[in-house]
């Protein structure tokens, strides 16, 4: 039995790690936006005059869905911590072992049902279907899911000749464009799916956890600064440098202090000399 819940509760640490990220995600950050794109959009535009018509597509940046898919793809992977399926099983696991009542059992078991719809093998129709015809050549079909996975294991997450293959005629806008709202679709049930795992584990009904809830899992992206200690020293004629301590010593011969040597912070020797040194170009720090 213990050895079943710490396997639980390394699904669920793992689980809770990566959602974060996925929170934290700049697509992430505009709800409205992500209903927008799970929901496939475009418009028609009708010059009366002329009767030339024409689909408008606006669609994000594919650097920023690329990202987004980087972030997501553990969830599906079956030999992950961080599969779907086990970190749900987990969910209810614990929850069945704290006699959580049947309508927040039904809940997250509904949940289950909405990753497992997410199929990376699935041939089947999401919301349309792409038909091309080359010339001379018969009408190829694909589904919306089918072209999306052909984007995201064949041109990025992996390098799968057979996926992208699948989806080699249609181009790789329309790839793209059909994976815009699987990827989507993949955010919103895991940051649906760590607001659950917040709340239970708020009510008691989960193991603790650890500092998963609590640990810097991105980086931000205005500059930092951060205090700490720097030295510099000189290269000699060889193109060496004086050794650089262990991390529980001090810096030893050879070394200065940053604030030395261009702040105008001066040794005694340095008053008598009248000289200052020269840096050739190495700093460390500590």
């Amino acid at each position: 039995m213990a050895d079943l819940d710490e396997r639980h509760l390394t699904a669920l640490r793992s689980f809770v790690l990566r959602a974060r990220r996925i929170r934290a995600h700049s697509l992430a950050r505009d709800p409205g936006l992500l209903v927008k794109l799970r929901n496939p959009q475009f418009r028609v535009l009708l010059d009366p005059a002329t009767g030339e018509t024409k689909v408008l597509l606006d669609l994000p940046p594919e650097e920023q869905v690329e990202s987004a898919a980087a972030r997501v793809r553990p969830l599906i992977l079956n030999d992950e911590d961080t599969y779907h399926a086990k970190v749900m099983n987990a969910l209810l696991y614990f929850g069945q072992k704290a006699s959580l009542p049947e309508t927040d059992m039904s809940t997250l078991r509904e949940w289950k049902k909405e990753w497992a719809k997410i199929n990376p093998r699935g041939k089947s129709l999401g919301y349309y279907e792409v038909r091309v015809q080359q010339q001379g050549q018969a009408e190829t079909r694909i589904s919306d899911n089918a072209l999306a996975f052909s984007w995201i294991y064949g041109d990025v997450v992996h390098a799968d000749p057979a996926r992208r293959e699948e989806g080699q005629a249609f181009g790789v806008e329309e790839r793209f464009r059909a994976a815009i709202p699987v990827i989507v679709r993949l955010m919103t049930v895991a940051m649906v799916t760590l607001t659950l795992t917040e709340q239970l584990r708020a009510r008691g009904v989960l193991p603790d956890l650890g500092d998963v809830f609590d640990e810097a899992v991105v980086v931000p992206d205005e500059p930092r600064e951060l205090e700490t200690r720097v030295y510099v020293a000189e290269y000699d004629e060889e193109g060496n440098i004086p050794p650089a301590p262990a991390a529980d010593e001090e810096f030893g011969e050879g070394w200065k202090s940053f604030a030395e040597v261009f702040g105008g912070v001066k040794t005694p020797s340095q008053d008598q000399q009248g000289d200052d040194p020269t840096v050739s170009s190495h700093a460390d720090s500590e």
